[in-house]
């Protein structure tokens, strides 16, 4: 499937345009690209730390979960949303080299999952701001949605890096 995807997008005129980097016209997409894509990535990281660390019982007090949660999930959404726009260019660019990897597959299950909690929290904390101070159990839960969270985005973070340096193709 993932071959099939990549060799179609490999011979689309769009991809051909992106990964040119011979003329003026195109040599700055792709560099451009990321580096938005770094700077939605240090939003998303920076964002979703301070959450987790905060139901972690670490960081800050003055405010509670859902007044953090409120202020920061909205820029974790539009980074999340750059972060896919930029990096669809990038695999268009370059569809071989990002849907052929099994870090990127992996990476790409990882965000659907930490972008699950995120919601989960979303939707928990709209319900009833104090949901995860109301018992020890959801404390517990959220203890662990937070960890689980963290070591996630960083694994996010590592695989990201790692699909530039790592071509898990065998056909190149």
């Amino acid at each position: 499937m993932f071959d099939a995807l990549s060799q179609w997008l490999t011979q689309t005129q769009l991809s051909a345009f992106l990964a040119d980097t011979t003329h003026l016209s195109t040599w700055l997409i792709i560099p451009l690209s990321q580096c938005i894509h770094i700077l939605a990535v240090a939003v998303v990281m920076i964002s979703v730390a301070v959450l987790n660390l905060h139901l972690l019982g670490i960081g800050g007090t003055r405010q509670t979960f859902a007044q953090l949660a409120r202020q920061l999930i909205p820029w974790v959404w539009a980074a999340l949303f750059v972060l896919f726009f930029t990096g669809t260019l990038q695999t268009i660019a370059e569809p071989g080299r990002e849907l052929l990897n099994i870090g990127f597959r992996v990476k790409m299950a990882m965000v659907v999952l930490t972008a699950t909690i995120t919601l989960i929290y979303q939707i928990t904390i709209r319900k009833d701001p104090n949901y995860w101070e109301f018992s020890p159990q959801r404390r517990q839960t959220g203890r662990m949605l937070a960890t689980l969270s963290l070591v996630l985005w960083v694994g996010i973070a590592a695989l990201g890096r790692l699909i530039a340096y790592v071509d898990t193709r065998t056909d190149i």
